[in-house]
């Protein structure tokens, strides 16, 4: 068993997966050296993940207007981790060391009980199980209250895709069928959801079968309706690139592109340009909105499931 700091490397085929304790998430993944996820860091002990690459989101996803929310009468004020937008963002497991509590040739699992923290006085439980396959990488998680109280959770995946690392401005993307929410300069909601062929703003994101990425700018909300799995693809100009499945759970994603013209650059990558799609259980800010909010019972659960496997055309 890896040490608790030290990244976990799993193999199958010529899949080779590594495991970051430091954030939860992917450090790097290949298959035939082929890059299905963005990747970053060496090997041994990972320092953070640049622009939160891949890591887990929990308690809550995405932003929390100024760390406030109300739980049965009571207000609670999160630590404001986004300071030029007054927000609270991505929960507080981001940039935790997770124990590494079980690990194998092919697979490996990482837990980690953050205990009581500024403004979430209730204790959790998380998990979340690698796999690797011949043709990529799963994941299984889970969020468990074991407090004596109901509490609400949410959360979300910081992915970056690549097509066999290829050049995002080469690259084509695409979603499901879904509508947009639209949200202000703080990235918090700003009105009711609209189709994406509607010019309202933030609308025309990825309204295309396959939509060019080149120079295209995004830091999105889409929600995907249904009740099945949801699938992105990100491809290369031969067509070729990676599959982004969901379980049905994970309905909300923000699309964000890192550029330069931000001023957050992906390291490494030309103009720093790259894409995060980010599934997550609910929007920005659900936790006064309510919106696709889950209340546990003490001891209860919430569970979820991802996978990125190669797309050869």
């Amino acid at each position: 068993m890896a040490q608790p700091t030290q990244s976990v490397t799993l193999t199958a085929g010529d899949c080779r997966a590594v495991i970051s304790p430091r954030g939860g998430g992917p450090q790097h993944l290949s298959v035939g050296g082929r890059d299905l996820l963005q990747g970053y860091g060496g090997a041994g002990e990972p320092g953070p993940a640049p622009l939160s690459a891949n890591v887990v989101l929990a308690p809550w996803p995405n932003r929390t207007r100024d760390g406030e929310f109300t739980v049965a009468g009571r207000r609670y004020n999160l630590e404001i981790n986004e300071p030029d937008r007054s927000n609270a963002i991505h929960g507080f497991v981001d940039d935790a060391v997770w124990t590494v509590s079980s690990s194998g040739e092919d697979a490996v699992t990482l837990t980690i009980d953050p205990g009581t923290l500024p403004g979430w006085p209730w204790p959790l439980h998380l998990e979340v199980a690698y796999r690797a396959a011949v043709d990529g990488l799963s994941a299984e998680f889970l969020l468990r209250n074991d407090s004596p109280e109901r509490i609400p959770a949410a959360c979300g995946f910081h992915l970056y895709p690549s097509a066999f690392g290829a050049p995002v401005d080469e690259c084509t993307l695409a979603a499901p069928g879904h509508s947009v929410l639209p949200l202000d300069d703080r990235n918090l909601p700003v009105g009711e959801e609209v189709d994406d062929t509607q010019d309202a703003g933030q609308a025309a994101v990825l309204s295309e079968p396959e939509t060019p990425m080149a120079g295209r700018l995004l830091d999105h909300c889409l929600h995907v309706p249904g009740t099945g799995p949801v699938a992105f693809t990100l491809r290369d100009a031969t067509g070729r690139g990676v599959l982004l499945e969901t379980s049905p759970e994970l309905r909300w994603f923000q699309v964000f592109t890192p550029d330069e013209a931000w001023g957050m650059p992906y390291p490494g990558q030309p103009g720093g340009r790259a894409v995060a799609v980010e599934p997550m259980t609910a929007p920005p800010d659900a936790l006064n909105s309510g919106t696709d909010l889950t209340w546990l019972a003490p001891g209860e659960s919430l569970t979820c499931r991802w996978a990125v496997r190669v797309l050869d055309g």
